[in-house]
């Protein structure tokens, strides 16, 4: 059985009165006359703001899609940097042993302390700079997988600097 409102039972419009176009959806509105033509909005004064837009707002540009290989890469990088940083920590711990033959000799123990922070510390913040600049390009979806291998040369060139300083506090023989 029908519901009397289903649809059955309608209103017409409204019948214009004789000599008068057919109403538009906007009329009735004061001073309301379609665009480009007389009174419309074209015939504004010159200088005058366009007509607004209604509609969707302006969507953003279309982001990058996410690269799924780059994202696993890079973490895998970022858990070997990690590991590579452990050994070059551990192996700045023995820079201190460059002072063993300083009882005979004269050495800079200023030097070789600094070597043995350097060898030490420093590993971790290069580290720590990778792991963050890596999590800044995986956010902005950026391609981040060698972050962490140019890390890893960081790692390997504190150490190195380690030894370097360490060396150089020790005067050769």
């Amino acid at each position: 059985m029908r519901h009397p409102y289903d649809g059955a039972v309608t209103t017409p419009p409204p019948v214009p009165p004789a000599g008068q176009p057919s109403p538009s959806p906007q009329s009735g509105y004061p001073g309301y006359a379609a665009p480009n033509t007389p009174g419309g909005y074209a015939a504004q004064a010159p200088g005058a703001y366009p007509p607004p837009v209604y509609g969707a707002p302006p969507s953003r540009p279309p982001r990058q899609p996410v690269q799924v290989w780059d994202i696993v890469l890079t973490i895998v990088f970022l858990v070997g940097l990690v590991v590579l940083t452990a050994f070059a920590s551990f192996a700045g711990l023995f820079l201190v042993m460059a002072s063993d033959s300083c009882g005979a000799r004269d050495c800079s123990v200023e030097l070789i302390t600094t070597g043995w922070i350097v060898g030490t510390l420093l590993p971790w913040v290069v580290l720590i700079a990778a792991a963050i600049v890596s999590i800044v390009f995986m956010v902005k979806r950026k391609i981040a997988f060698y972050i962490p291998l140019l890390g890893a040369v960081g790692v390997a060139g504190a150490l190195v600097l380690g030894f370097v300083i360490a060396g150089a506090g020790v005067p050769s023989a």
